[in-house]
């Protein structure tokens, strides 16, 4: 089997080609869900006998207070000055449900000024998702995100969580699932993954060289229902991971799994998958690690509950380790208090052994370093008419660890954010 070779090597500034087309459909696509406070919903479902609009535009502004706005230098993120801010945003949503093709599409822009900090950010973000039925066999499904974005990341392994660092990153899945037996099924995919770091600053090129990487996923998934509740899985995956510059950290990983999901109840449900993971380095060695993943979904009537925890061996955030094993855990939580006051909180917490750099089995198995990562977000809504809403939020991170800046660690620190602000919906 041969994958995509390498590509590219390290530029010292953002690939202009996948910017532009991201900037492009920002400004072109429409999209539904506006994530949190944008979610208005308003247009998807019009009175009776008028004809739903898909199309939706909701703009806000927000005012707050960060007691910690951490730079891109990890050396100084202990140290970090406070400062009042002020946020805009803008959301665009389309919503094309009920049909053979299926389209959903979300577009978000924010700039962000800190006005004692002497700094800025400017944010946009894409998400698109498309599904074709084929025949009642046959289907064809696309999940696209593309950002950029400046503050980290706390739940996924995109780079590290102690700095403020332009970057851009998009993560897109192609699968087609066939039903071939009332019972059996199978999902073939293909996940692209790129990770491509600003370099307009000494500190920012350091991050760019250690983080930026393609990485492509095959992966074919047999599914079999045991019973009307449960469900039996096999899954293998092929990972090729290609750093533009940290070319010691290139490597080619097997994953063999199985699991379950059972549904507890019709409100309950629970996914558990896990195996070992064959991991082959470019520069010789190789590690045997065990992945696992628990997923647990709760729909209720006027509030749902989401938790996804994984373990396994991820890429290092840290400059020179040439692995993490790392226990991600992500909890969400939305509850409509009221008709007009709607809550939403969520929790991410990750604990990452950073590993030594080197070639051969025997360096890439001594631990470096650990570092801990708690983000914990609350908000609540008030929908004041159907253009109106009105919100506030806070956001708690807390960071903590070992290794030094020098290699990419951290000194530790905490950080507070308060804000406040309206949304209009068009």
């Amino acid at each position: 089997m041969i994958l995509p070779c390498r590509i590219h090597r390290i530029r010292s500034h953002i690939d202009s080609l996948p910017f532009a087309l991201l900037f492009a459909a920002f400004l072109l696509i429409p999209h539904n869900d506006a994530m949190g406070q944008y979610g208005g919903g308003g247009s998807a479902s019009g009175a009776a006998g008028e004809e739903s609009v898909p199309f939706e535009i909701t703009t806000g502004l927000d005012l707050g207070y960060d007691d910690h706005v951490i730079g891109s230098n990890p050396s100084t993120s202990s140290s970090s000055p406070s400062s009042f801010f002020a946020k805009e945003n803008l959301v665009l949503t389309y919503n094309r449900p009920g049909e053979q093709t299926e389209v959903r599409l979300l577009a978000v822009g924010r700039f962000t000024q800190f006005f004692d900090a002497g700094t800025e950010d400017k944010d946009l973000s894409v998400t698109a998702a498309f599904t074709h039925n084929f025949t009642t066999r046959l289907s064809f499904r696309a999940d696209i995100h593309g950002a950029y974005e400046t503050e980290p990341n706390f739940q996924s392994n995109i780079g590290p969580t102690n700095v403020r660092a332009p970057h851009f990153v998009t993560n897109d899945i192609f699968s087609l699932t066939y039903h071939w037996l009332p019972r059996l099924s199978s999902v073939t995919s293909y996940t692209f993954e790129r990770i491509k770091y600003e370099s307009s600053s000494a500190s920012t090129s350091a991050i760019a060289v250690a983080q930026d990487r393609f990485q492509n996923t095959l992966a074919e998934r047999l599914q079999y229902s045991l019973t009307s509740r449960t469900s039996l899985t096999g899954e293998y995956r092929y990972e090729v991971i290609d750093y533009d510059t940290a070319s010691s950290r290139d490597a080619t990983i097997h994953f063999v799994l199985a699991g379950l999901e059972h549904h507890l109840t019709e409100y309950l449900v629970i996914n558990v998958l896990g195996g070992p993971s064959f991991r082959f380095f470019k520069n010789d060695g190789s590690t045997i690690n065990p992945y696992a993943e628990v997923k647990v979904l709760y729909r209720g009537g006027n509030h749902s509950l989401s938790w996804t925890t994984s373990y396994g061996v991820e890429q290092p955030s840290q400059t020179l380790a040439a692995g993490a094993t790392t226990l991600r855990s992500g909890l969400n939580l939305t509850y409509d208090l009221t008709s007009r006051i709607k809550l939403n909180s969520t929790a991410s917490y990750h604990h990452e052994e950073n590993q030594a750099g080197g070639t051969g089995a025997a360096a890439a198995n001594t631990s470096t370093s650990t570092q801990d990562s708690l983000n914990l977000t609350l908000g609540l809504k008030y929908i004041i008419d159907k253009h109106f809403t009105a919100h506030v939020d806070y956001e708690f991170t807390n960071e903590s660890g070992g290794g030094g800046a020098s290699s990419g660690g951290t000194s530790g620190f905490s950080r507070n954010r308060y804000s406040a602000g309206f949304t209009y919906t068009y």
